[in-house]
This record gives structure tokens, C-alpha cells and sequence, in this order.
């Protein structure tokens, strides 16, 4: 497959031919889920436009609702306010600003229903589940494209390309140019913003709402800059401003959800002593300056975009009890049984998603293929969702293993050992099934307690259910333990064997059917009485099957 790899329609995107318009300004016609900008031009002196001058623009809705967003500078003498068009219908708007040549503008445009998906959401029948704004469940497959947003990486377009087209659904990506530091959105006196990285981080967020608007992007403000995130705390006008400015530039486009920070380590004490005023270490202010963000991410929002923290591994999520966490993100190690996801689901009432486990390049399977199939398949059955790993993304192109590059062109170069090949056919599982795992229980129970084994989720009326055959060639001895204890998952592969799973199910009759995840073939497997019953898989390797009443 060469990089020049359509969008994958299965992987919810619109089809070829749909009428839409994405990005539009001034007097178009809008498309319901798309964004709308406004143009405001200040001819006269206004000093520096990023603390002498501010403006805001109240947009109208059709049923007469309101949002009030901030304008932001976009360079010469324009501002720009932009709209999430949430409902179709005639908007009108109007400026706000202590400067004449901004102040009591106004105009209207209109806003034509479209094929849209939007914005990410919970699904309004389960909120631990995903939906798209218009009601279409989400199917979440993250991958890691730290760097996509960054200037200097050259095949970002590529990498776009072939991670839709391999099934990702979600790619998290950070505003930072060096992992550590966010310090080239920012000029060095601190006074202004590097106006050019941000015009080139819009492009790149622009490009990929108009190729493949049903791809999110989980975009990381902060990076892994504890000292921005520190002085956020302590009231820095040029640390305030990057998120500030972020979300005036980026809430409103469909495609975008937030991330405070990555890989930072809290812990209970220090978050108590934090909450008590008693942490007034360096941790204790970063602590602080993520938890200050998210409240001020919330109160400046005005089109729902989800909210989240990331942190270093095994030490959780520190901030369930924030009203801005809308997505619960870990970072764990061989979690292909989901245990850190069933966890976290008793604790939160919205998505819980291991972001980060192993990566084809760091702490690799042996197996990655069939680890990152069980990774998904584990997680999804779980109730919640996946990120898989592959180049090292958060290291600059390098011409090796390092930076942003098409999937497909980096396992052909051998670079990658195909972890990602079959995504594609969970979206054609569930395609085919006609269903979503919204309502769904996770049931481990019903194939016996084995999750390194089988793993199952269960409809509510109990009509429905999926088991995950992973049948490893090896798991005895898994106990996960910070790199210290034995993670098979780390070896293993699937079995030669044809497996068997004992179901405990109600008394009724259900019909079969056998799914191959590695080649998306079904296979009928008649029909049982229920009860306490045995099923045997069609061939060797790891299955799913399905039983409907």
C-alpha cells in the first residue's frame, strides 16, 4: 500500500461524494457540524495584540441560545472568533472590545444540515461509551502521532493517511516541538506568541478535519512541560495564554478534544496535600496548574469539547472528582486483559481508555500483531478503548524509527511489525453485527473468571453475547507488577490449538456465529440450547464469537 492511502470509510468516515463543507467564513453557508469563522479587521494601533487588545463575539443560535468565545489574533490586522455549528438555521453574531475598530460588529450567516458526524460525546445511552454529536457510536482505536502537530516533521500528511486507512479513530498529539517544553509556542520574551507554529499547527488540524472529519485528535496543551504547567499555577500571563488561546483557535472545530498534560506522576498524598494547601513543592504546583487548567478549560468552553489529564504509568487518574474530566485516561503495561479499564469503570461514569501500553518500539511484544489484537479486543470487551503504539513518535524524524511516518510505508521498511493490520476488521465486526457495545455489560463471569483467556461482555437483557477467544500459547504466571513481575502477554502468541470456551448462559436458545479477527471471515455455528454449554472455535488461533436469542 503506498502513502497515498484513502480514508477509510468504515473507520467513520463520510463516503466519496457527500455534499459537505467543513471550514467556512464570513457570509457562506455553514455546515451543521462544521466550523464557522469570523473575520474582524482593527486598522488602527492596538499595541500588543495578545495583552493590549481583546475581543469576543456572541454567537446566536436559531432557537435564540448564546456562546460567547474569545477572539484570537491570526496575524497583519486581523482577529478571527469561530463557531462549532451545532444546529442548522439562520446564526447571527455580534463583537465585543474595548477597541472601536472590533467592538459592535456584527452580521449573520446560515447553517445547512449536512452528513457531519461532530463533535466527540459520551453516547446517550451509555455514558462510559463514545458518540459522534449526530448520534453515531464512535468506535474508539487510538494511536499514539504525538508529533503530527509539529512543523519540522515532513510525512505528516502520510501518516494521516495510512492511520485512518489501518482503523485508528483517535490520534493524540501534542503542541509541544520538543516533548519536554512548549517553549516554541511562545516568542522569548514571553510577551508574544510564535504566531507561525500556531498557523502551522492549524493548518495541519484543518487538513484533517477536511480529509477524514470522523478522525479525533486528543490534543496535549502542555506536553510534558511541568514547568509551563508550574507556572500556570502561579498566574503567568504567557503560560494562561497557550490555553487560552488554544481553545479560542481549536474548541470549535469537530475534531478536537483536550488533554492537559502527558505523563506526569501524581499521587494520592500529593494530591491530598495539594487540595489542603500543604504541597508547596515544585510537584505540588504542577498538581495545582493541571487541576487550575481543567477548571478554566470548563468555564471557557462553549461547545462541549471533552476534557482530560494524562499520567505517568500505573499511577492512575488523579482527578475523578474534577467536573472537567469527561474521558478517564491511564497508562498502563499488558492490560489485554482490561483489569485497569474494569477498575476504573466502577469509579467513573464517562470513558475510561488506557492510552498507553506497549509499543512495537518500546517494551515490544514478541507477538506484536496478535498482542495489540488482544490489546483491542481485551479493552472494547472490557467496556472501554485502546491506544496501540508504533514508531517512537515523540522523537523527530530521523529517516529510522523515530517521527511521524505512514504506517503501511513503515512496515514495509520494516520498521513496524504489522501491530496495527487488523483494526480494519473490528469495524467491520461490529459493521456487520449491526450493533455497538453502547448498553453492553462486561461479563467475565460468563466464560468463566479467565481473562488472559476469554473475555466477554453481555447485553442488558441478556439477548445478546460477545466472548473473545484469545487462546495465548501461554499465560500461567501473568502478574503484572511495574516491569518487576512476569507479563506473558509480553511473549505470547496465539496457540496452534483450536479452543474451546465453557459459557454459562440463560435457558434459551441462541444462534452462533464465529468471527476470525485476523481475516474478518464469519462462520455459522448453528444454534444451542443454552445453559451450561462448551463451543468449540472453527479452527486454531484466537476467535470471537457471538450469540443472539
Amino acid at each position: 500500500m503506498d502513502s497515498s492511502v484513502p480514508c477509510n470509510t468504515s473507520a467513520g468516515q463520510l463516503a466519496e461524494g457527500d455534499n459537505m463543507t467543513v471550514l467556512t467564513s464570513g457570509d457562506q453557508p455553514a455546515s451543521r457540524f462544521g466550523t464557522h469563522e469570523i473575520l474582524l479587521a482593527c486598522h488602527s494601533a492596538f499595541g500588543n495584540p495578545y495583552t493590549d487588545t481583546t475581543a469576543t463575539v456572541t454567537f446566536r443560535r436559531p432557537d435564540g441560545s448564546e456562546a460567547t468565545v474569545d477572539c484570537f489574533y491570526d496575524g497583519g490586522d486581523v482577529f478571527k472568533a469561530r463557531a462549532y455549528c451545532d444546529a442548522a438555521g439562520t446564526w447571527t453574531w455580534k463583537s465585543s472590545s474595548e477597541h472601536a475598530d472590533l467592538d459592535n460588529r456584527s452580521g449573520a450567516f446560515e447553517v445547512e444540515n449536512s452528513q457531519l458526524k461532530g463533535k466527540l460525546t459520551h453516547h446517550q445511552a451509555d455514558p462510559r461509551q463514545f458518540a459522534y454529536h449526530n448520534g453515531d457510536s464512535f468506535l474508539h482505536i487510538g494511536d499514539t502521532g504525538y508529533r503530527y502537530l509539529v512543523d519540522t516533521e515532513p510525512y505528516w500528511r502520510e501518516y494521516l493517511d495510512q492511520a485512518v486507512a489501518s482503523g485508528i479513530t483517535k490520534i493524540r498529539a501534542w503542541l509541544c516541538r520538543d516533548r519536554s517544553n512548549v517553549k516554541a509556542l511562545i516568542q522569548h520574551d514571553r510577551k508574544r506568541l510564535a504566531l507561525s507554529y500556531w498557523q502551522q499547527i492549524d493548518r495541519r488540524l484543518a487538513h484533517a478535519l477536511e480529509a477524514c472529519p470522523g478522525t479525533i485528535f486528543q490534543v496535549i496543551i502542555y506536553g510534558e512541560d511541568t514547568d509551563e504547567v508550574a507556572r500556570y499555577a502561579a498566574g503567568d500571563a504567557a503560560s494562561r495564554l497557550i490555553a487560552q488561546t488554544a481553545q479560542a483557535r481549536w474548541s470549535s472545530l469537530a475534531n478536537v478534544t483536550w488533554c492537559i498534560s502527558n505523563d506526569f506522576k501524581f499521587t494520592d498524598d500529593m494530591l491530598a496535600a495539594e487540595r489542603e494547601g500543604q504541597d508547596t513543592s515544585d510537584t505540588g504546583a504542577v498538581v495545582k496548574g493541571v487541576r487550575q487548567i481543567g477548571r478554566d478549560l470548563l468555564e471557557r468552553e462553549r461547545w462541549g469539547t471533552l476534557i482530560t489529564n494524562h499520567q505517568s504509568r500505573w499511577s492512575g487518574y488523579s482527578f475523578l472528582d474534577e467536573p472537567w474530566t469527561g474521558i478517564v485516561t491511564l497508562e498502563e503495561l499488558g492490560q489485554v486483559g482490561g483489569e485497569a479499564i474494569l477498575e476504573y469503570r466502577k469509579k467513573a461514569h464517562c470513558p475510561v481508555v488506557n492510552d498507553e501500553d506497549r509499543y512495537e518500539s518500546w517494551r515490544p511484544p514478541k507477538h506484536d500483531r496478535y498482542f495489540f489484537r488482544r490489546l483491542m479486543w481485551g479493552s472494547l470487551l472490557s467496556g472501554g478503548h485502546a491506544t496501540y503504539g508504533g514508531l517512537k513518535t515523540f522523537e523527530p524524524y530521523d529517516g529510522g524509527g523515530s517521527g511521524m511516518q505512514g504506517y503501511y510505508d513503515a512496515c514495509k521498511a520494516g520498521k513496524l511489525e504489522d501491530g496495527a493490520h487488523d483494526f480494519v476488521h473490528i469495524h467491520a465486526f461490529f459493521k456487520h453485527l449491526g450493533t455497538t457495545l453502547a448498553g453492553m455489560i462486561p461479563d467475565d463471569a460468563v466464560s468463566g473468571n479467565q481473562p488472559l483467556l476469554f473475555k466477554t461482555i453481555r447485553s442488558e437483557k441478556q439477548d445478546l453475547f460477545i466472548t473473545y477467544l484469545a487462546n495465548p500459547d501461554e499465560h500461567e504466571g501473568h502478574a503484572p507488577d511495574r516491569f518487576d513481575g512476569y507479563y506473558s502477554d509480553e511473549c505470547a502468541d496465539a496457540a496452534s490449538s483450536v479452543p474451546s470456551v465453557a459459557l454459562a448462559l440463560p435457558e434459551q436458545r441462541f444462534t452462533v456465529r464465529w468471527f476470525h479477527p485476523t481475516t474478518g471471515d464469519w462462520s455459522d455455528g448453528g444454534t444451542i440450547p443454552g445453559g451450561e454449554t462448551s463451543l468449540r472455535a472453527p479452527g486454531p488461533g484466537d476467535w470471537v464469537v457471538v450469540l443472539e436469542s
